[in-house]
């Protein structure tokens, strides 16, 4: 028998709890495990008070939880950071196994706890960290071992897809979407962590760690949000034949790490331009498998829990047959650090698109920088703007490397015509 400890009754905590009672006894009888909520803890009396008339065990004492000898694994769902940090090590130090989906906390202390669960013989599950309800984790340390996973790309956060499928779909501007977002639960009052690719970063470090066998550090790796994308770029993209995603991307580079967050202009040829509203999606390319798409529900209470629950049923069928070891995780520590690509050194197309006065010789000066940086052009779209006496000039670039397409877009930006800083989006290769 699992005997689990479950810290955290909130969205997907609660999830949790649902789930284990609807199947227990469908795990015992079907799969032939055993699983036990042995104790739920939240903050207060009053978080717990539910579950104690029900009569669970509950406690609002994480560490004498995490301290006493009546559970198995604990199951961190409180989220935050340093809280969790403390009780996961706490765990394991007292040879107890961790189910969590904070991939905020992976991400950054990741090399603490990783190295310390394989000293102890102990397993880390977090599929529900990445992806939600998809199984992406499992799918990279155990479905794709008979392949090298090359690049990937995915949508993985379901506010940014939301937002940006509805400013598709209705040609409304980023503010006006994020408010209805607000107000139907797809966004946080403070939309910060989301909208500018933080959580995004979080979760492709994850996946890039995995896929490279080194540890990626998130605060290392370029991230741009969606912020700043406007009805505009959205509007061009659709004239351009693509769509604009936020996507996380991994790409092996002999020797060296390439992982970034960014926007992208997606070919509506491409499998993710259908990826719409809330759900996710990663797409990989291997050595052997070749190319496969995962899609699914990236959050919410049920989804997020069946991937919890996963984690414990996989840990159950392990433990009990005593013969299965941890997934090998002690790789991910600070000595094992991928060495990134620079930004700089990346190279793509590019959609430009300048705003300046509707004045003679702007877009001879434009193209004259462009070809002075080495930058080919592959298109020129030059179109009035609501505002009287403006004007947008859109370029298509070919490829080309960053560090050039940088210096040649803060020249155009120091242009006295230019009157907006210039939007810069890369195109999906």
């Amino acid at each position: 028998m699992l005997r689990i400890g479950l810290i955290g009754t909130g969205t997907v905590g609660g999830g949790v709890i649902q789930i284990l009672e609807q199947k227990i006894a469908e795990y015992k009888e079907k799969l032939g495990v055993e699983l036990q909520l042995a104790c739920i803890c939240a903050k207060s009396e009053e978080e717990v008070a539910p579950y104690k008339a029900k009569g669970y065990k509950v406690s609002t004492n994480a560490d004498e939880m995490i301290a006493g000898d009546d559970i198995d694994v604990l199951v961190e769902l409180a989220g935050g950071y340093n809280m969790p940090r403390k009780w996961i090590l706490a765990a394991l130090e007292s040879g107890k196994h961790v189910v969590t989906a904070n991939k905020a906390l992976l991400a950054k202390y990741g090399h603490e706890i990783f190295p310390l669960a394989a000293k102890k013989g102990l397993h880390v599950l977090f599929e529900a960290a990445v992806g939600g309800g998809i199984p992406i984790i499992r799918s990279v340390q155990e479905g794709f071992v008979g392949s090298t996973v090359e690049s990937l790309s995915c949508i993985i956060n379901g506010t940014c897809n939301y937002i940006l499928s509805r400013m598709a779909e209705e040609g409304l501007d980023f503010d006006v979407v994020l408010k209805d977002a607000q107000k139907l639960g797809f966004a946080e009052a403070d939309p910060t962590f989301d909208i500018e690719g933080i959580d995004s970063a979080h979760k492709t470090a994850l996946l890039a760690s995995l896929c490279s066998g080194k540890r990626v550090d998130f605060e290392k790796i370029h991230v741009t949000g969606i912020s700043k994308i406007t009805a505009q770029d959205i509007a061009f993209a659709k004239e351009l034949g693509c769509c604009v995603k936020l996507l996380g991307i991994y790409h092996r580079d002999g020797d060296r790490v390439d992982a970034r967050v960014h926007p992208c202009f997606v070919p509506n040829t491409n499998l993710l331009s259908n990826v719409n509203g809330v759900i996710n999606a990663v797409y990989l390319k291997c050595d052997n498998l070749g190319e496969t798409v995962q899609t699914g529900a990236g959050a919410g209470r049920l989804p997020t829990a069946s991937a919890v629950v996963a984690d414990l049923v996989s840990l159950a069928r392990s433990t009990d047959q005593g013969s299965r070891k941890a997934l090998p995780m002690g790789w991910f520590n600070v000595e094992n650090s991928a060495t990134l690509v620079p930004i700089s050194e990346t190279s793509a197309r590019y959609y430009l698109r300048f705003t300046s006065r509707d004045a003679c010789g702007v877009l001879a000066k434009i193209t004259k920088i462009l070809a002075d940086n080495n930058i080919s052009i592959e298109t020129i779209i030059q179109k009035n703007v609501n505002d009287p006496g403006k004007v947008s000039i859109v370029v298509i670039t070919e490829k080309t490397l960053d560090s050039k397409l940088s210096k040649a877009v803060d020249a155009v930006n120091s242009l006295s015509e230019i009157v907006e800083k210039s939007q810069v989006i890369r195109f999906l290769a």
